[in-house]
């Protein structure tokens, strides 16, 4: 069972997660939201950039040493992993099957994706199961 109901990500940076996803094409990017659960809402509070270490339109693969820093960050804020997130620089923010086989974190976390397949960022959030996925509530602030 997830341990919040809804996200609330500060506009600041659902921002800056669609400049990393654009400044990392033609490349998928990856980061990590952390922050506080407060009565079954869990708000994001800061944002840690993950470099790529596949380098890939297609895919991605977290850089441990990045990993590592945001898990000391989170820890000494006081914080905890929230959500991650990923890019998909020419499809919609939907969920792939590689996103579902490689979905580490269980339900303990929303992956948002930010799709740059169309006219404008697509930004949506998601719960993920080994084999299925459904939209996540979350909204923007600020």
């Amino acid at each position: 069972m997830p341990p919040f109901t809804r996200l609330v990500i500060p506009e600041a940076v659902r921002r800056a997660m669609v400049e990393h996803a654009r400044a990392e094409l033609p490349n998928e990017c990856c980061g990590l939201l952390a922050g506080r659960v407060e009565g079954g809402t869990g708000i994001v509070l800061e944002r840690f950039a993950i470099r790529n270490d596949l380098a890939s339109g297609t895919d991605y693969a977290s850089n441990p040493q990045d990993m590592l820093a945001a898990a000391h960050a989170t820890r000494a804020a006081g914080t905890e992993f929230l959500a991650i997130y990923h890019s998909h620089p020419s499809s919609a923010p939907v969920p792939s099957r590689k996103d579902l086989q490689r979905n580490y974190w269980g339900d303990t976390v929303v992956h948002v994706i930010i799709g740059l397949g169309g006219d404008t960022p697509d930004v949506r959030a998601w719960w993920l199961t080994e084999t299925a996925f459904h939209s996540a509530e979350w909204t923007v602030h600020g």
